[in-house]
């Protein structure tokens, strides 16, 4: 089955100002929408809570860093993503580094893909999303899941 990121987003999937202590928490808060709106099953968050200690997914986007954690499809019911913008920052190390260079995240969106050969091309589509400055701008003031959404979705316009 081919898709896009566009078929991905449901607003019930979006958190704007979302309060987490730390990264670990804040990936296990947004894996909660998707267990909600039966996406995924409670062991995703965990799943990636352990892939994000050994491959880091921070990245350092302008004007504000975002993580894209994801993990392996066993505990994927259906593909999905989930955005949290953050009430406060929280700390995730850089991808491709040992851990150690830090990054202050403000947004997090998580990748639960069925098909594991679809996540690179997932990461691609969503990587366009991202890198988009005005986009990442205005989502993280959005007052409203609604509006965040209706932000992304017309970034994805052709």
């Amino acid at each position: 089955m081919q898709y896009t990121l566009f078929d991905l987003l449901q607003v019930e999937n979006i958190a704007v100002g979302l309060d987490a202590a730390d990264a670990l928490s804040a990936i296990r808060a947004v894996n909660e929408m998707l267990v909600r709106s039966g996406k995924t099953l409670p062991a995703f968050g965990e799943d990636a809570c352990t892939r994000e200690g050994t491959f880091p997914t921070g990245l350092p986007t302008r004007p504000v860093a975002v993580a894209i954690p994801h993990a392996d499809p066993p505990n994927v019911l259906a593909s999905a993503v989930a955005i949290a913008t953050l009430k406060s920052p929280v700390q995730f190390a850089q991808m491709g580094t040992d851990g150690s260079t830090k990054l202050d995240v403000h947004a997090i969106f998580l990748l639960a893909i069925k098909e594991q050969s679809k996540q690179v091309e997932m990461i691609q589509q969503l990587m366009k999303v991202i890198q988009n400055q005005s986009l990442l701008d205005a989502m993280t003031r959005a007052a409203s899941p609604q509006e965040a959404f209706d932000l992304i979705l017309a970034s994805l316009q052709p």
